[in-house]
């Protein structure tokens, strides 16, 4: 799905209407009127669009809510200490054996696709709490992330806000999280640039984080 952002409309509304679209449209597809009254009843499940983005005009672009959470090696990171670098920032849960480790694969692919010197710093955001270090060194073994990635982990009590902050839908049952799969491009100046639904347009990716670099 591709569509065109309004400016005047926010990237969580936007995400969340083109969910609850997408899964309307799909409950008719599969079971009529009823199903997708049904869905309307309550909340959907985030729904993974290819080339589904927001792209703000320069003067809305909103500024990236400020976060401090340990990283996998307990090493403090503050999103507002990050100013002045481009910054990916996504939401993941290291144990995940479905859509995030193809995010976490295609996350690699945009990093190898882009020049030498622009080097922005990739920030996973836990959605599921008291993961560990292990868990994170376990499935960042089978992605190719250059050095310098951070995996932001924590109790539900410290990641919760940061998830609300981005207006993340996160729920955890007893077999699964469901999420919604979402990367962010931060510019330099801590501004959100773009916004994609994974999986991602890799070469899209690529050329919004080159712009967001440079300032444009």
């Amino acid at each position: 799905m591709n569509e065109t952002a309004g400016a005047a409309r926010p990237s969580w509304m936007r995400r969340h209407s083109v969910a609850l679209l997408s899964a309307v449209a799909l409950a008719v597809g599969i079971g009529g009127t009823a199903g997708a009254a049904q869905i309307l009843k309550g909340h959907p499940a985030p729904v993974s669009s290819s080339h589904a983005q927001y792209v703000p005009s320069a003067l809305d672009k909103p500024l990236a809510a400020p976060f401090t959470l340990p990283d996998q090696a307990g090493q403090s990171i503050s999103l507002t200490a990050l100013h002045g670098h481009t910054v990916l920032l996504t939401f993941l849960d290291p144990l995940c054996k479905q859509e995030c480790p193809i995010m976490g694969q295609q996350l690699g692919a945009v990093e190898r696709s882009l020049p030498a010197g622009t080097t922005p710093i990739l920030l996973v955001v836990s959605v599921a709490p008291n993961r560990t270090k292990a868990d994170v060194a376990e499935f960042v073994a089978k992605v190719s992330w250059r050095p310098g990635w951070h995996w932001l982990l924590g109790s539900q009590a410290q990641l919760a806000p940061v998830w609300a902050s981005y207006h993340v839908y996160v729920d955890a049952t007893a077999a699964d999280v469901v999420h919604d799969s979402i990367l962010m491009i931060i510019d330099p100046q801590g501004r959100i640039s773009t916004e994609y639904f994974a999986p991602l347009p890799v070469n899209e990716v690529t050329a919004s984080v080159q712009r967001a670099a440079s300032g444009s």
